[in-house]
């Protein structure tokens, strides 16, 4: 997204317009790696000799007094997908339909994360020799001209700048161009909160659980949140219609009571993303319900093993005495333990009465100690007695 604002030069005579044109034109901030190009152009004007052409259209109408020259910024945000050439395109193209009959320095800097172009304009007409003038109207034209442009191009814009008592602040404006802005970071989480909530209830945990607390009774007409860093705001202030208290709970109540509500909310392209949460958490809980079935199928499958190992091991060659344990492990509630220890103990007997194999212990090879670490150390006999750790002087080690 992109914006323009106003820079206001207080200091109006040549050398200040000489200085602003020379900070624009710097080249460690006009160079573009991508493009191998310098972003310094001019419309009416030669870039580069700008002041040099400010102050000779000046001179030929006698009016190098008063006002000299206004500077502009187009700012994109650090998540917009643009070059600095691209950047300086659209720079380009939005100074010549917003500074009709003027010259014009273009410049754009990327340097900094966020690809902003510098316009410093001549204010005097070079062919009508007529001064710019500015209105408290002429920023608001310009923003809605460059949406239009950033528009045509594919490139996002922020909501329509206006004035008055409950509108974004200039501050605010370009707090959320550079992405620091915490009422939009806080609209970002109602909308987070929106999308897996169906009641008043889910809605203020899934709030608290974001970080937020909120004022919400029926005396008051506005919901305030209360963001982690101190700081409150009122409903009214996030510009937008649905944050406002009776729209969000004429949503959750629509949620929670499907068709009680048929009114538009401005929460319905959500309402489709809660609805798609809401299905994948039951086939979850359905998903989680038949892991548990299968495990108690396991479960009695188990028992079903306990009571055929009994039966196996159940002969007349069983030791009376196990037998007892067992008889008394099956009565006392099938000790599941107990059976399958007693199965087990029954089977290693049974293994341990196979008759054991003869070996030839003589006839196999074994090596001494000496003669493996001959093997493998040559000539070198490692005495662990004698092995000391301290006078191992070829070992380093990198932290």
């Amino acid at each position: 997204m992109a914006t323009v604002m106003y820079i206001p030069e207080h200091r109006q005579n040549r050398f200040a317009m000489r200085a602003v044109i020379n900070y624009c034109m710097q080249e460690y901030k006009t160079y573009d790696s991508k493009s191998k190009r310098k972003l310094v152009s001019g419309i009416n004007c030669d870039g580069e000799n700008s002041f040099y052409e400010f102050m000779a259209t000046k001179k030929v109408h006698g009016k190098d007094n008063g006002v000299f020259f206004y500077q502009y910024v187009q700012s994109f945000s650090p998540t917009e997908k643009i070059t600095p050439e691209q950047a300086h395109e659209v720079a380009l193209e939005f100074a010549e339909k917003a500074w009709r009959g003027q010259e014009v320095l273009v410049t754009t800097h990327c340097d900094a994360r966020h690809i902003h172009s510098h316009f410093v304009i001549n204010s005097v007409g070079y062919e009508s020799g007529m001064k710019l003038r500015q209105s408290p109207s002429t920023l608001k034209k310009l923003r809605k001209l460059s949406d239009e442009i950033c528009i045509a191009h594919g490139l996002s814009v922020l909501q329509p700048y206006q004035g008055g008592r409950n509108s974004m602040s200039t501050r605010e404006y370009r707090a959320r161009l550079r992405g620091n802005s915490w009422k939009e970071k806080l609209a970002k989480d109602i909308d987070t909160a929106m999308s897996y909530s169906g009641s008043k209830d889910e809605f203020i945990r899934n709030m608290s659980i974001l970080g937020y607390r909120m004022t919400w009774t029926n005396e008051r007409k506005y919901l305030t949140f209360h963001y982690p860093n101190g700081k409150s705001c009122r409903d009214i202030k996030l510009h937008d219609e649905k944050y406002l208290k009776d729209n969000i709970e004429r949503e959750l109540l629509q949620r929670e009571f499907p068709g009680s509500d048929k009114q538009p909310t401005g929460w319905e392209a959500l309402r489709e993303l809660y609805e798609q949460h809401h299905r994948e958490r039951a086939q979850s809980k359905a998903e989680s319900q038949r892991i548990a079935d299968s495990y108690s199928n396991v479960g009695n499958e188990i028992s079903n093993l306990a009571g055929a190992v009994s039966k196996i091991v159940e002969n007349d060659t069983e030791d009376p005495d196990e037998r007892r344990k067992r008889i008394e492990a099956e009565e006392n509630g099938s000790d599941l333990g107990t059976v399958l220890g007693l199965g087990i103990g029954i089977i290693a007997n049974a293994v341990n009465e196979i008759p054991e194999q003869e070996f030839d212990y003589e006839q196999e090879e074994y090596k001494t100690r000496e003669e493996i670490l001959q093997e493998i150390f040559g000539e070198i006999d490692y005495d662990d007695e004698d092995y000391d750790d301290d006078e191992d002087e070829g070992f380093t080690m990198s932290m």
